[in-house]
């Protein structure tokens, strides 16, 4: 019993350090290409030191994913290294099944899984927004400007023409109809702020009630209180790319989305990538274990290597590809994002499932 925790304490540091290796080399190389690449789009007011500080920011966001990639990797070098070695042979032959051994390099992935979370949660939205806000000039709260937002609550339409993230407004109409999509009221405003709980604070506003015999009647008010369901955190959530907000922000504007009107393909996508993230990793690593005790267990270092670069680009490629034609001809971007995921699964169980 003794022995056998050793080994798999053996098994689950080698495999662990040669995938947080694969990751730091991987980071290190795609910082460096991109860096360069931002060299040729120096101007004037971006400065190579704003490249720089552009790409460093980012970081986090280009080692989010290639984390996969540097799973595979490292799962392909640590037990590689074990079969050169006959390590694996050993343990095999010692009575531990291969699937125990899957299983100890497959506990070692969870710190990559566990990085992937922090990292798309807690480090990227902030990051991304902060790169972004140094390649447009621009402060991260001027980023968070809205100009020219529609929005839908129930029979509600509601268009501002300015908004920013810390819940000031300018510009306001609300349009509402009833059940047979008959205009009931048009409100315009010139300004407002967010308060609290949903309510609005408006100024300058103009309120034409159309009454049922049609006749119109007009109300001014300097002030006035009116409830919405939009927040500041939603309007600012429109103006940054959805696959850099948190999955949680994900999922809090797609249930506002949901509840009074169509939640947009791209978060939905977003959100499911977000979510696979993770089982996408664990299936990379799958595949490795399947390789090195199936098909390339008789192979060098570097031909596994090659092996390992074509199939976790391929499996990238192809879900970014599978992800974006979801958005034309799928109900649900679920299904084309989680349908390589399961075929790694399925390739990477049913070689081992030969190899043992």
């Amino acid at each position: 019993m003794l022995a056998r925790r050793i080994v798999a304490k053996h098994v689950t540091k080698t495999t662990m350090l040669a995938m947080l290796g694969a990751t730091a080399i991987l980071s290190g190389l795609q910082i460096l290409f991109t860096y360069l690449g931002e060299l040729s789009s120096l101007k004037e007011g971006y400065s190579a030191w704003n490249a720089l500080q552009y790409v460093l920011w980012g970081s986090p966001k280009y080692l989010y994913e290639i984390l996969p990639i540097s799973a595979l990797i490292g799962a392909i070098l640590g037990l590689g290294s074990m079969a050169s070695n006959s390590e694996l042979i050993v343990m095999r032959a010692s009575g531990i099944s291969l699937w125990r051994i899957v299983g100890w390099v497959m506990r070692s992935s969870l710190v990559l899984v566990i990085l992937s979370f922090a990292l798309s949660e807690f480090v990227v939205p902030y990051t991304s927004e902060q790169a972004k806000s140094i390649k447009n000039h621009r402060s991260a709260a001027k980023l968070g400007e809205v100009n020219g937002y529609w929005t839908r609550e129930g029979q509600r339409f509601i268009y501002i023409n300015y908004a920013n993230s810390q819940g000031a407004l300018k510009q306001v109409q609300v349009l509402d109809f009833d059940d047979q999509y008959r205009l009931k009221s048009v409100l315009d405003a010139e300004k407002g702020q967010f308060l609290k709980n949903g309510q609005w604070d408006l100024h300058d506003s103009a309120q034409m009630n159309i009454l049922e015999n049609g006749q119109s009647q007009l109300a001014n008010q300097n002030q006035q209180t009116l409830a919405l369901a939009l927040q500041p955190k939603y309007v600012h959530m429109v103006t940054i790319d959805p696959e850099d907000l948190a999955p949680s922000q994900l999922l809090s504007f797609m249930k506002y989305m949901h509840e009074y009107s169509q939640v947009p393909k791209t978060y939905l996508l977003a959100f499911w990538k977000n979510v696979g993230s993770p089982f996408a990793l664990l299936g990379l690593v799958l595949i490795a274990c399947s390789f090195i005790f199936g098909p390339l267990r008789q192979q060098s270092m570097g031909f596994r290597l090659v092996i390992a670069l074509f199939v976790g680009l391929g499996f990238y490629y192809v879900q970014d590809f599978l992800g974006y034609a979801s958005l034309v001809y799928a109900p649900s971007p679920a299904w084309f994002v989680f349908l390589p995921i399961v075929l790694m699964f399925g390739v990477g169980s049913y070689l081992l499932y030969r190899a043992r």
